[in-house]
């Protein structure tokens, strides 16, 4: 079968290539959405993934059609490529992260990912809660599978079940390290291992090729690559560009290992912008050094390097309790004037200027900045605007807006607990004299139990609902 028209089998159903199409049909019945625009939520760009162009009903079949940029190569062809390209993959699938970044459950299966070498990676399937996905095995048993699969070509249903299958024909130290991983971060280090355990000194034997010791994962694998580029005379001139391209691809790695020190340094001594100027000189992308300032809480520095990502560093102030600081940020002049609107409107969630927010409402279409504007309505107990911006987002984006619902129905459970306990303390107040105190009392003790009892399923619900929105 040809490239073009290659079939690729995942857990919930099988992708069809047609040119620079990838098309996937799944049964109805796997699906409990109400309406199919419920689904269109998953057409939003994300650079992580193919670009869905189009979901449709056929008959008994939903229909997902899937955009594939040009000269795009499925990973199930990645066991074909040299050891460099392989390894380089399987780092920039552990640095993407999109299983903690993602709101989606996402298929790790390698039929649902595409590469382009060296460092581009993109997923297709990803779905919501309404979607059939698969939670038979744990995102650490999935990640380990890929990494094995793009590293030994194993086949990945095989390794999820047992990864040690991949030790038997590929008897590496470095595998053995994935196969043994305990968590993400830790199947992370093995990996992307380079900056933590080789030191600048054993890179240069690597790239002069006077060690063949066995190194971890990088270092063993990138010197398979410059010991490629030193054996001139071994190879025909195509091949002599092709591994001088790895090889510089691995002078990349090295440059950037020879400043991490002082790039550690730097951050550790609060030093941002003597950081800054250490990750420009390693080639650092400006994505990196805004995630690098990011995990240090440096909010300010991140947007001065890289304003397109100011809704990720905001969310990321929300998740540390950090929102206050909002306030207080600027924009480089770089910043387009979307991004600048768009931080105008963060500035009035945090201050709650109410002229600004229902001003905007209507013209807001980010499921993020919805459900942070119905957060501080509900914050302020303005139920009615809250409700509007719930309605808005159930368009936009389902699991967030069941959210902010949940949040409306334990705002109006705890004001019912709040009256039923004033009701209460009322009763109680009530002259002894009076022959139907107790009888009131008891009547109000029970309005206040059945009170409290919703308020406890509201909670429930809201906590359910957080754990799908990521909040």
């Amino acid at each position: 079968m040809s490239k073009s028209n290659q079939l690729l089998n995942i857990e919930v159903g099988t992708f069809k290539r047609q040119g620079n199409q990838l098309i996937l049909e799944l049964n109805h019945n796997q699906f409990r959405y109400d309406q199919l625009s419920e689904l269109n939520e998953l057409k939003q760009a994300d650079s992580n993934f193919l670009q869905l162009v189009n979901v449709v009903e056929q008959g008994q079949k939903v229909v997902l059609t899937y955009t594939l940029p040009d000269k795009v190569r499925s990973l199930k062809d990645l066991p074909h490529e040299n050891k460099a390209i392989r390894s380089a993959i399987a780092k920039e699938i552990m640095a993407q992260k999109v299983v903690n970044d993602s709101q989606y459950h996402i298929a790790l299966n390698p039929a649902n990912l595409w590469y382009y070498p060296m460092k581009h990676v993109w997923y297709a399937y990803r779905a919501n809660e309404l979607m059939p996905y698969d939670d038979k095995h744990s995102n650490l048993a999935k990640y380990k599978a890929l990494i094995l699969f793009c590293l030994t070509g194993t086949p990945y249903e095989r390794l999820l079940s047992n990864p040690k299958e991949a030790l038997a024909k590929h008897p590496d130290d470095y595998l053995q390290q994935v196969a043994k991983a305990t968590s993400l971060n830790e199947l992370t280090e093995v990996v992307n291992g380079i900056e933590d355990f080789v030191s600048y000194h054993e890179w240069q034997e690597v790239e002069t090729a006077q060690q063949k010791t066995k190194q971890r994962l990088w270092l063993s694998m990138a010197g398979v690559a410059i010991v490629a580029v030193l054996a001139v005379g071994l190879v025909h001139k195509s091949d002599e560009r092709k591994y001088q391209s790895l090889a510089n691809q691995n002078q990349a790695q090295v440059t950037q290992l020879k400043y991490s020190n002082q790039i550690q340094m730097a951050l550790n001594n609060h030093q941002w912008s003597k950081a800054k100027k250490a990750m420009q000189k390693a080639n650092y992308s400006e994505t990196r050094q805004a995630q690098t300032f990011l995990k240090h809480k440096q909010y300010q520095q991140a947007l001065n390097v890289d304003p397109s990502q100011l809704n990720k560093i905001i969310n990321t102030a929300y998740d540390n309790k950090d929102s206050s600081q909002v306030a207080d940020w600027q924009l480089p002049t770089k910043a387009t004037s979307k991004q600048k609107d768009q931080l105008k409107l963060e500035k009035a969630i945090v201050n709650y200027d109410t002229n600004t927010l229902n001003n905007q409402l209507s013209f807001t279409t980010n499921a993020d900045v919805l459900l942070r504007m119905g957060q501080a309505f509900l914050a302020h107990n303005d139920t009615q605007d809250a409700q509007t911006v719930q309605t808005k987002l159930a368009g936009v984006n389902s699991p967030k807006a069941k959210y902010l619902k949940a949040l409306l129905s334990l705002n109006a459970a705890k004001n019912e607990v709040s009256d039923a306990q004033k009701k209460l303390d009322d009763a109680n107040k009530i002259d002894g004299k009076d022959k139907d105190k107790d009888k009131k009392v008891d009547s109000a003790k029970s309005d206040l139990k059945n009170a409290q009892s919703d308020q406890s399923a509201a909670q429930d619900k809201v906590d359910k609902a957080k754990q799908k929105v990521g909040a």
